[in-house]
């Protein structure tokens, strides 16, 4: 491979082409066996084209983390028609579903610090939870 066939296929990587290839990769190997060398060879560049959108494994995952609750966490914020309970419950079935829409998801998201998106839908959450009555150091409702 010539440098500029290097350059060419590094200009080409998306760090969206890095994490779909990462989580095809997941539901084959599980977190175990994903390793930024099997994910590199899968997309075609050396180890180190990884490292110019993710600066570590770590990184990586956390962007696994988010993209499975993006795709898949469907009942993330309150709807229109929701009350607190049926918030609740349905954001906690959705959470699951989206931890389960990977091999090892539980694993990765586990492991994850939230990021921006993650903030921002927890503080969404939060909000609505405070406007149906909640308050830190208060009894449960029931």
């Amino acid at each position: 491979m010539f440098i500029s066939d290097k350059v060419s296929s590094m200009t080409k990587l998306q760090p969206n082409t890095v994490i779909r290839a990462a989580l095809d990769l997941l539901n084959e190997v599980g977190v175990d066996g994903l390793t930024t060398r099997k994910l590199a060879e899968r997309l075609g560049v050396q180890q180190p084209a990884l490292y110019w959108h993710f600066r570590n494994k770590r990184a990586l995952l956390d962007a696994l983390a988010e993209a499975m609750l993006a795709e898949n966490h469907t009942h993330s914020v309150p709807r229109a028609d929701d009350d607190w309970r049926s918030f609740l419950i349905g954001n906690a079935r959705s959470f699951r579903q989206a931890l389960l829409a990977y091999r090892d998801g539980a694993r990765i998201h586990a492991g994850t610090r939230p990021g921006a998106p993650q903030m921002e839908t927890a503080d969404a959450q939060l909000r609505f939870l405070c406007e149906a009555g909640f308050r830190p150091g208060t009894p449960s409702m029931r």
